[in-house]
This record gives structure tokens, sequence and C-alpha cells, in this order.
């Protein structure tokens, strides 16, 4: 999303790309690529990477060199298995090698502007598990990833998602703010959706003692957070219904109860640069939603919104 592109409304994704791995999980990413090419009268494409090492293991021990040749017939059954055929124009493309690269060169190839793919992400101390050939494209892409966790429902979408209400996750920083907001705005108008704004301050962690004082001091920065999200909500407003959240708490658990209490199926976050946000800042808003996420995350690289 350009400089130029702000000044019009944004025209939305227009082809599309979604990798899958004939899991269910990745099902039910297709699905989610399904209705947003629906939306766009985009074009969609499957793709599925074979492992070269397996490959050459079928050739040696099976004597079969038509290992791609069956993957592309299985993918064409899998994509047909799961589209709900609403007249959409879909293609499928099978290669061979490092799963990570052949979706960033597929990319390139059909010059997606949307990579939907799903993501495992498990959490533990200090770390974040959410699959490598995810992780290397959230670092290396120039589009947005439309990132689709797990999830217990594997049913068809409902033409409306993602519904009434679209959350943007929020780090304050001035004029980078502002652009951030802009371009949130144009994709929540684009999807016909209204936009909340979140900032989670992060709690300080104080001996008791202490607490009475740093309460207060807590208290402050939240206002001063609210005033400055409450004026980019007003700044939204010329684009879409807006409001402002700020609140207090981890990041992962103030998104999640947000996503829940307010019934929001789509969060836009922008990820940081590459050392930024899986680096020296591993305690950034976008590597505690990915990592955390309860509904699918439309992340964006550095600037896109912009």
């Amino acid at each position: 999303m350009t400089v130029s592109s702000r000044l019009r409304p944004w025209q939305g994704f227009r082809s599309i790309l979604c990798p899958i791995d004939f899991s269910e999980h990745s099902r039910r990413a297709l699905r989610y690529a399904e209705s947003v090419a629906v939306r766009a009268n985009a074009t969609l494409t499957v793709t599925y990477a074979n492992d070269p090492l397996l490959v050459a293991a079928a050739a040696v021990a099976l004597h079969d060199r038509r290992i791609t040749q069956r993957s592309a017939t299985e993918l064409r059954a899998f994509v047909e298995g799961t589209l709900v055929g609403r007249g959409l124009q879909w293609k499928s493309q099978v290669s061979v090698g490092n799963p990570a690269q052949a979706i960033l060169k597929a990319a390139a190839r059909t010059r997606a502007d949307l990579i939907v793919l799903g993501t495992h992400g498990l959490t533990g101390t200090n770390r974040l598990l959410i699959g490598s050939t995810t992780l290397s494209v959230l670092q290396r892409t120039t589009v947005p990833v439309l990132a689709v966790p797990a999830s217990g429902d594997e049913g068809e979408l409902p033409h409306s998602w993602p519904g009434e209400r679209i959350a943007l996750a929020l780090e304050l920083s001035g004029s980078g703010s502002r652009a951030e907001v802009d371009g949130a705005a144009r994709v929540a108008a684009w999807f016909g959706s209204s936009l909340i704004l979140l900032h989670v301050a992060d709690e300080i962690t104080a001996p008791a003692w202490f607490r009475g004082d740093l309460s207060a001091h807590e208290r402050i920065l939240v206002q001063r957070a609210q005033q400055q999200i409450d004026q980019l909500a007003a700044r939204a407003r010329r684009i879409v219904p807006a409001e402002g959240r700020v609140v207090c708490g981890r990041i992962a658990d103030e998104v999640a109860a947000l996503m829940a209490t307010e019934r929001i199926d789509l969060l836009i976050t922008e990820l940081r640069e590459r050392r930024g946000w899986f680096g020296a800042r591993r305690g950034s808003v976008s590597y505690h939603v990915l990592a955390h996420a309860v509904c699918p995350v439309l992340a964006c690289p550095p600037r896109w919104l912009r």
C-alpha cells in the first residue's frame, strides 16, 4: 500500500497464493483463501512443495520418479474437495524444494499480493514455535500473510467473514502509527467492517512496597496512551467507523480477551523489521500476536500499511 494509494480507496487483493500440506489445518487455510478470493474476484493459486530429500528417497526406494506428478493429482483432488464452488478461478502448482523458498518463489512468479497459510503456533517459556516454514515466510515476505491458526472448528466459513469488526494491534510510534492506522482503515473498509484500535500497555513489575506509587504512574501512562489512541481513532473515522482501546497487561492475554468478548475474527498487525519482530525485540506486538493467535492474523510486512 503505497503513499499514492492512500489517497484513494484501496482496490483489495487481486492474486492470492495458498500453500498447503494436505493437512486438515491447511484445508482450513484454503477455505479462508477462497473467502478472500471470492470477495475480491481474485485469482487463487494453490501450491504444494515436495521435499527434495523425500523425492530422492522415493525414487531410490520405490523406483518411482513420478512422485511430483502424483502430488499434482492429489493436490487437485484436495482443492476440489475443499472449495465450496462459487465460480472461483483457481489453479494448482507443485514444485520440489525447500517449502519456504518455494512459497516465496511462487508468490513472486504469480505476482501474489496475499499469502494465506496455516500456522502451528505453540508457546513455551521465552520461546516461539510457530513452524519453521511459516516463520521463514513471515521473516522474508514482501506481501501480507494471512496466518490462520489451528482450530477445532474446521467447517465451512460464514459468507460474512470477517464480520462487522476488525482489530488492529498497535504500537504507538508517532507518524508511523498514523500511517499504519490509515492503511488498516482502508483494509477494514474493503472488508466492509469497522475498526478497533488496540494498544496494550505492559504491566510494570515492582516490589509490593512500591506498588502504590507505581499504580498511579501506570494510570498516567494509560491515560496518555488513551489520548493518543483516541486521536488515531478519530483519524480512522474519516474512512470507517472506529474506536480505540487501551488496556494494561500481557499482550497475548489482552488480545485474546478482546477477540473473544468482541467476537472479532480478523486481527491486523504490522511485522517489524526482521531483527525487530523476531530478534532484538522479541516482546513486540507482532511477535506476541502471532505466537498466541486465536483467530486469523493479517501480518503485514514493514511499511506495507503505510
